[in-house]
Parts: structure tokens; C-alpha cells; sequence
């Protein structure tokens, strides 16, 4: 809900911004991310472009996003499978004592 936006000041890169969100806690938890991440690059490799460290900071985030979303895929698969097992050995227990009863 647009209502309950507020304006954040967040620094990033050594840029200040004014943004709206909800969640006020998250958005600068992502900032903080994003700037340290920002400066973890710039150090890796000196001598670039802003735009550089930029784009090279993106594709870390999307990364680290897709294997998470990767890992969370398997996770999930996972534990489908287990309680498919699960649900197979309380049919098999509930057909044991249906027919020993």
C-alpha cells in the first residue's frame, strides 16, 4: 500500500537517495548489502568505473540469488520426498492394523 510508504535515506557507494518502502528495517539492511558489496568489489578490482563496480556487484546479488533460490528448490524437493516416505509407512502401518484387527 502506497499510504504506508515512508521515505528511506539510505547511502550506497558514497550516494545518498531517498527512496519509499514499507519496511523500513529491510530496505536498509539491503542498502547496507548492497554498499558493503559495492566496496568489496572496488577493492577486488581498483581502477574501475563506478559503472563497472556496479554491474559486477549486480551479477554477485544475482548470483548468490539463484544459487539460494537453487538451494532452496532442492530443500523443498527434499522434503516432498521425505514426507512422501513418511505417508507411505502410515498407509502401510494403518493396512497392518486394519488387518490385524
Amino acid at each position: 500500500n502506497r499510504m504506508d510508504s515512508k521515505d528511506i535515506r539510505i547511502k550506497i557507494f558514497n550516494n545518498h537517495y531517498t527512496l519509499k518502502g514499507d519496511d523500513v528495517e529491510l530496505l536498509e539492511k539491503s542498502a547496507q548489502y548492497v554498499d558493503t558489496l559495492m566496496h568489496k568489489v572496488q577493492n577486488d578490482i581498483p581502477n574501475q568505473s563506478d559503472f563497472t563496480v556496479a554491474i559486477v556487484s549486480a551479477l554477485n546479488i544475482a548470483e548468490n540469488y539463484y544459487r539460494e533460490k537453487n538451494s532452496s528448490f532442492v530443500l523443498d524437493q527434499n522434503y516432498k520426498s521425505l514426507i512422501g516416505g513418511l505417508n507411505a509407512q502410515v498407509k502401510e502401518i494403518n493396512e497392518y492394523i486394519d488387518s490385524n484387527t
